[in-house]
């Protein structure tokens, strides 16, 4: 009996002290790389808070695993005409505190990000319902103020009660969702904890418990994979440690086509990147083949363009700026910045302080020198960095935008008045054929319409190049041999987990700590 309260003790004491915030056997525990900025779903702007909230809130629409947009809290969607679109809404649907999910909710938390002086990614999108009509609890019309082909995208955006929806600040762990799992605590720069909702509407989740460790460290978070104090890492396995989990005996390792685009953004407002010959030649003198073999380890494939070659409105036939120091030379002096003693000019490059990030600026930095141009490399952790990107306070930056899957990502991304904080144009790029394209895309219900829109508008983007498209990063997921029955989702969401669970021998294990 002394030697199993011994080895009890040391079972418990290392589940403590490998954990910012200890967790039973039972509890699944996911490494990430960065904290949440904002996990109210109207607000959130970041992968991992959006990642994070998927989980806990649900919208009237919803993404499925090959990308199509389907209803989720809606019944039924009818599309009257180009301005009126009814939702027949799902009953028995409850809240996670158990209050019933209404229309009344809807209108509320749409309102709400309309009249809201926060900044909301879908602010500018919901600003073009001109007024909604209550049918009764569960049948709700829609009226636009013209024809707006993304209002459904749009409707995404996870619901809150009407009852919060009005206030000001929510901390994260009072707000209230209609999804598998419900916030229970957040600490900055260390952990998300999440509860299972017993009364979702598909059954209570398998997995009871979550929590999400913010380990910004990559040899960290691997480790704390290998040892089994953390049990999944989607997306967030550095390149050079793959081969090393796929040789260990408790870990899976799978890969997947991803469509995480990694990119070099410009500031256009700057007087020297404003110069298109000088973005040229940046783009020419970095070296993708050789920083996606010898940095990514082969993890990722070039990219072209923000959409992906699987996304249905891609275009293959875009400019392409392949490799070429001495093109990218030429540039330079036909741009006014001949090669004298010294460098031609210098800039500010900023990334964040993720190792792998700092690799692949390191490696472009050494590039751009080749060439004659001076980098000063400026890391920050993520809240900075990530803050100073969205106010445009950089000269260039390395980003990633993560699980793109609609089109309209031209507008939040490119259109002139989507800069900040209307939307993440972020370098304040601008064309006005652009903007024209994008409003008559935007204007066609009818997708079959609007796609030869979109390839005109991603032939303009790379010409104009106010990013240099850099590759899609591999869909990495590792996880302990206990949990079974995930499938990441593309882009490296956790939709899903609320069917996962553990095996049988993780749950005699957790009975047996517990007794």
């Amino acid at each position: 009996m002394k030697n199993t309260t011994f080895l009890l003790i040391i079972a418990l004491s290392l589940l403590v002290s490998c954990s910012n915030k200890p967790s039973p056997v039972s509890t699944l525990v996911i490494g990430i790389e960065g904290s949440p900025v904002n996990l109210d779903p109207r607000y959130a702007t970041d992968a991992y808070s959006e990642q994070i909230s998927r989980l806990c809130f649900e919208g009237l629409m919803g993404f499925r695993r090959n990308g199509r947009l389907e209803p989720l809290l809606a019944e039924r969607v009818d599309i009257r005409n180009n301005t009126t679109v009814s939702f027949l809404l799902k009953k028995d649907i409850t809240f996670q505190d158990g209050s019933p999910f209404t229309a009344t909710d809807v209108t509320a938390t749409i309102s709400s990000v309309i009249k809201s002086s926060t900044y909301s990614p879908y602010k500018e999108a919901l600003s073009h319902i001109k007024d909604i009509s209550i049918v009764n609890p569960y049948s709700l019309v829609v009226h636009l103020r013209e024809p707006y082909a993304p209002i459904l995208t749009s409707l995404v955006m996870g619901i809150l009660p009407r009852r919060l929806a009005y206030k000001n600040v929510i901390p994260a762990d009072g707000l209230i969702g209609t999804g598998p799992y419900r916030i229970s605590g957040y600490k900055q720069a260390r952990y998300v904890e999440l509860k299972s909702y017993p009364g979702y509407r598909d059954g209570p989740p398998h997995i009871n418990d979550i929590i999400f460790r913010i380990i910004p460290n990559d040899l960290t978070r691997v480790l704390e994979l290998k040892k089994g104090s953390i049990d999944l890492l989607v997306n967030a396995v550095p390149p050079d440690a793959v081969n090393s989990l796929l040789e260990d005996k408790h870990v899976r390792v799978i890969a997947g086509t991803g469509n995480n685009y990694e990119y070099l953004g410009f500031n256009m407002r700057d007087p020297v990147l404003r110069i298109k010959k000088v973005r040229q030649a940046i783009a020419h003198a970095i070296n993708r083949q050789a920083l996606i073999r010898y940095v990514l380890f082969n993890q990722a494939q070039p990219a072209t363009g923000i959409l992906p070659p699987w996304n249905r409105a891609y275009n293959p036939d875009v400019v392409q700026y392949n490799y070429d120091p001495d093109k990218a030379k030429r540039l330079l002096d036909q741009a006014g910045f001949p090669e004298k003693q010294g460098y031609r000019f210098t800039l500010d490059y900023k990334t964040s302080d993720n190792p792998l990030s700092i690799r692949v600026a390191q490696a472009i930095a050494y590039q751009l020198e080749q060439v004659g141009i001076k980098v000063d490399l400026r890391s920050y952790e993520w809240a900075t960095f990530y803050n100073d990107i969205r106010h445009g306070n950089f000269q260039i930056y390395t980003l990633r935008w993560v699980g793109v899957m609609d089109p309209d990502i031209f507008y939040y991304a490119f259109d002139s008045r989507a800069v900040p904080p209307y939307g993440a144009n972020r370098g304040y790029y601008s064309n006005p054929d652009v903007d024209r394209l994008i409003d008559q895309a935007r204007s066609l219900l009818d997708i079959n319409k609007s796609l030869p829109i979109y390839l005109r508008i991603q032939g303009i983007i790379a010409e104009d190049l106010p990013y240099v498209s850099l590759w899609y990063m591999k869909d990495i997921t590792a996880m302990r041999d206990r949990l079974r029955d995930f499938k990441p989702f593309p882009g490296g969401g956790y939709e899903g987990l609320e069917k996962a669970s553990f095996k049988d021998t993780a749950i005699t294990a957790t009975k047996a700590l517990r007794n």
